[in-house]
Formats: C-alpha cells, structure tokens, sequence
C-alpha cells in the first residue's frame, strides 16, 4: 500500500510542481500529463479562490497562499505514511524506514555507529541518510524529505521543531605519532607551527577558526582544503598534520585510525551547538520516535570537554 491513496491527487500534484519548479519537471516525474497536472492545479487556485504560484521566466515559485498550502500538504503526506504504516501490519517496532538529513561529520562517524547498534534491537527498521549543508539538512526537514535533521545550529527557522541541542567544542584531530599528541588540550597558537587540512570556508568549523585566527593575529595557511570531512580525517592519521572536527563526531572514529583528538581551548573553537530538528506539529511514526529518543539519548551521554 502506497501513501498515495491517502493523498488526494491535486495536493500530490501541486508538491511535485513546488519540488520541481515547473509543471514540465514534474508531468516527468509522475509520468502524468502536463494538461492534467495544469487542471489539477487549477482546480485548487479555482477551490481556494487565490492564486498558489508566481510565473517567472525561470520557473515557478510559491506565493504566499502557496507557501501556505505548501506546508499543509507536506504535513498531510506525512501522517498518510504514517497511517499507512500502521494499517499494513506495523506492529510495535518492527519495520519502517527512519529518514535522516545530516551535516557530513555526524553522518561519517557518530550515525553509523547508532544505526549498527539499533539494528541489532530492530532488525526490521532500516535507514535513508542524507548528507548535506546545515542549510539543506534543515529545508529537508521542512519540505518532509527527511524525518530527522541532524545539523548545526543556526538561525530559528518557521516550521522546524528543536528536539535537542547540545554544545559541540572543536577539537585538534592528529596522529598518535604527533609531536602534541601527548598534551591534555592545545591552542591554536601551539597548533600553527604544524600542517593544517581545513574543511571550505562556508563551515561553521571554518568559520569559528577564521574568526578566532583574526583575533590573535595568527596567519595559518592550510595545505589542504576539502568541502569532505573525509579526506580532512585521513589527512591526519597519515601524519600530514592537524585538522578540526566537532566533539561529537570525533567519539566515534575508528580506533583503528591511531588518531588522537585534543580540546582547542581557544574561546571561539567552543562556540557550536549541534541541534536535532524534526517538523514542528507532525506525529513521528514510532520507529522513528523511538530511534529519535535513542539519537538524543546518544546525545546526552557524549561527554563534553
């Protein structure tokens, strides 16, 4: 059984079209007729008395009437899955599908590690991860695309319920073998004199080391950047040198790696704050409510430094 019954085909047609930005993009991915979708929508103008889309040139963008439909119906295709669900069979916990949106250093280290140790309580559940900006993670969550949204916190945002926030220090990732490995804590200032990989400058990572860096007038030219936390990590355990990562996802690297990671103690490398964002008014499904306890609770026994 398919959501879909649940949603009337107007409020699916006019998602698609607002996913897509045109009536064309969206005829492809339903594999319905242009016309049709075109007396669908307007049907719905016609019922609410009020025009849902702004033509432009280059596409088609919500009016306010729109934006508010908009909101509606992602809600209303939500709860039809979650119905659904529980009419064919979902009893307890047994299967389902927990979509998750995530900034890339929870999503490379701290999630694998939680959906490995769910799945051995709940076999049935499995996992779509998404990995995107802090930006993206939270419009996924807000357009329904993902149940769960993992990121870093910025501005409050319409629509988006913060389950949890929790600090996230910044810490120094190196190799065993490097020559402050054995300190308790380091400072930017001890760190300068090393190789730094560094991820892109629309980070908040980067963007707290770049203001702190001003600050003490330290002038640190990293030999590597990447848009990946990926290579960042196996940079350092290499031994090229020192890269930055949040707290949290630093628990959960592989000891195999022979990493160590050092609490910065530079005020502005303490700065961040991870949120857990869900869509505000929605009712989770309960696989997804019991993993999104089990994330927070994840959250909570992480130690800060």
């Amino acid at each position: 059984m398919n959501e879909r019954i649940l949603l009337d085909s107007a409020l699916r047609y006019f998602l698609e079209i607002v996913r897509q930005g045109s009536i064309n993009k969206a005829s492809t991915t339903l594999h319905v007729a242009p016309s049709a979708i075109s007396r669908q929508l307007a049907r719905l103008e016609a019922e609410l008395g009020s025009q849902l889309f702004e033509r432009h040139p280059s596409g088609m963008r919500l009016s306010p009437s729109g934006e508010l439909l908009a909101a509606h119906a992602r809600k209303a295709r939500l709860e039809a899955a979650r119905v659904v669900e529980e009419i064919t069979g979902l009893e307890g916990i047994q299967r389902g599908t927990v979509r998750i949106a995530s900034v890339e250093g929870l999503a490379s280290y701290m999630l694998p590690h939680l959906i490995v140790e769910y799945r051995k309580k709940y076999h049935g559940i499995h996992f779509d991860l998404a990995v995107s900006s802090s930006i993206d993670v939270t419009k996924h969550v807000s357009e329904g695309l993902a149940d769960i949204g993992l990121t870093i916190s910025l501005a409050a945002e319409r629509n988006i319920k913060v389950e949890k926030r929790v600090m996230a220090p910044i810490h120094a990732v190196m190799a065993a073998s490097h020559p402050l490995a054995g300190k308790p804590h380091v400072t930017l200032a001890q760190l300068s004199h090393y190789p730094f990989a560094l991820p892109t400058d629309n980070t908040t990572i980067r963007q707290l080391f770049n203001v702190s860096c001003s600050r003490q007038g330290l002038l640190i030219e990293p030999v590597l950047v990447s848009n990946s936390v990926t290579p960042l990590v196996h940079f350092a355990a290499c031994n090229g040198g020192v890269t930055l990562i949040g707290d949290v996802s630093v628990r959960h690297l592989s000891q195999t790696a022979q990493l160590v990671s050092l609490p910065i103690r530079d005020r502005e490398m303490s700065g961040r704050t991870i949120e857990i964002q869900t869509l505000a008014g929605r009712t989770l499904p309960k696989g997804v409510a019991d993993f999104l306890d089990a994330l927070m609770q994840a959250l909570e026994a992480t130690p800060v430094m």
